[in-house]
């Protein structure tokens, strides 16, 4: 009978579907779907990817840390991992996020791990711009207070465009940025002020972390003796207590020394011996000379007028390398601003400082080694060397009288010449 008409209402949760039978009639049926409930709000909580270090040796830089993330949209640069949980356990209503900034896929990952912490809507949208809602959310102060740790922040052609939209200064939140380079960090938080250099560390806290990496007793002379040869540097004494450690009872820290000094080869063995960290960044070297060899590579690929200075600054003594030295060739083509910039570069990134007076320059002797050793694997090493002995050769006065002083202040670096 095709003027019947039937009407079916279905409710409910579990009422889904329609069934018919035979019917020539109009059936008109309205289901009504039950929509999902929301996610709840989940508590405040960590996305950093490292546990605590039970080695950790605290330092003065930490509290600072602690003081200008304190306040209202700071943005500091620089002991991150130490610093997240600190954080953590002294307010526990604070989120704390960790996101890889050492590329722009990285840094999505990293906003995509925000997402899915606090469930944010539209974050399973394969169209949805993920930087856009999580800072969204940043901005939003009823979201309770958050710090957020960019780590690796290296590249600052990756960080240049990106800044704005993934780091607002919003007054319920603190950013601590990361980084090798002083010029990255700067363009991130915007302040000199802001960005806390982590300088190497003092002879008291070097043997507090040698002694909690090497569990047995040694001759403390002869460990003192090898934290100065390591320059107090954090990495290379974990690296060379953690390789005496698992080689106990037949390393011990005065054989480890002994091998260190006997050649370059050993030393190059040594510092290219990766000793596994979990609580590293996968993707990062856990060699010392690997570490610094990212450094010099980043260099030679955006200013490699920088990386040269440095391969040259690497055959002079450590301490006291004269500017004019090290400038001949930019004075030749009238590029002394060039200069500056390199010098600029190198300091940003730790590998030279500037001596008690500043027309010298200070290396650390592994930076010396490590820049060597890179210029070996390039095949560079017998050019910039034969640069340094024309250099020493030319600068060097006859050995009279009037003389002395600067016969004197050469020396170190002229007797480079005839290792």
């Amino acid at each position: 009978m095709a003027g019947n008409t039937s009407s079916a209402t279905f409710t409910g949760d579990w009422n889904q579907g329609v069934q018919l039978g035979n019917n020539s009639g109009h059936v008109h049926v309205n289901c009504h779907v039950a929509q999902s409930a929301p996610e709840p709000r989940p508590l405040p909580h960590s996305t950093v990817p490292f546990r605590p270090d039970d080695d950790f040796v605290y330092r003065d830089t930490l509290a600072e840390i602690h003081a200008r993330c304190a306040q209202p949209a700071a943005r500091v640069a620089l002991l991150a991992i130490e610093y997240s949980h600190q954080v953590r356990r002294s307010s526990p209503q604070t989120w704390v996020f960790w996101v890889h900034a050492s590329s722009r896929a990285a840094i999505e990952e990293g906003y995509r791990r925000i997402a899915e912490a606090t469930r944010l809507s539209g974050r399973d949208d394969p169209n949805v711009d993920i930087l856009q809602l999580v800072r969204t959310w940043l901005c939003n102060e009823s979201n309770g207070r958050w710090v957020i740790i960019v780590d690796n922040a290296d590249d600052s052609s990756v960080l240049s465009d990106l800044a704005g939209d993934i780091l607002p200064e919003s007054s319920n939140g603190s950013v601590l940025v990361t980084a090798r380079s002083r010029e990255a960090a700067y363009d991130l938080v915007g302040n000199d002020e802001d960005i806390l250099k982590v300088e190497p560390m003092s002879k008291r806290y070097a043997l507090t972390l040698f002694r909690k990496k090497f569990k047995f007793e040694d001759n403390e002379e002869e460990v003192l003796e090898l934290l100065q040869t390591l320059d107090y540097m954090p990495l290379a004494i974990s690296q060379a207590a953690t390789y005496i450690q698992q080689r106990v009872p037949r390393a011990t820290v005065s054989k480890y020394l002994k091998e260190f000094r006997r050649s370059e080869e050993n030393r190059v063995s040594l510092l290219n011996i990766a000793v596994r960290d979990r609580r590293r960044d996968g993707r990062a070297s856990n060699s010392i000379l690997g570490t610094w060899q990212i450094s010099f590579e980043h260099i030679r690929m955006y200013r490699s007028s920088a990386a040269n200075l440095l391969s040259l600054m690497s055959f002079f003594d450590r301490q006291g390398i004269p500017e004019e030295l090290i400038t001949f060739h930019y004075k030749e083509n009238d590029s002394t601003m060039d200069f500056e910039e390199d010098i600029k570069m190198l300091r940003s990134f730790s590998l030279v400082a500037l001596g008690i007076e500043n027309n010298v320059f200070e290396m650390h002797r592994l930076v010396q080694f490590a820049t060597r050793k890179w210029l070996e694997q390039r095949q560079e090493l017998e050019r910039w060397k034969e640069t340094y002995i024309g250099i020493m050769a030319d600068s060097f006065p006859p050995a009279t009288y009037e003389n002395w002083g600067r016969c004197q202040m050469l020396l170190p670096h002229a007797e480079l010449v005839l290792e």
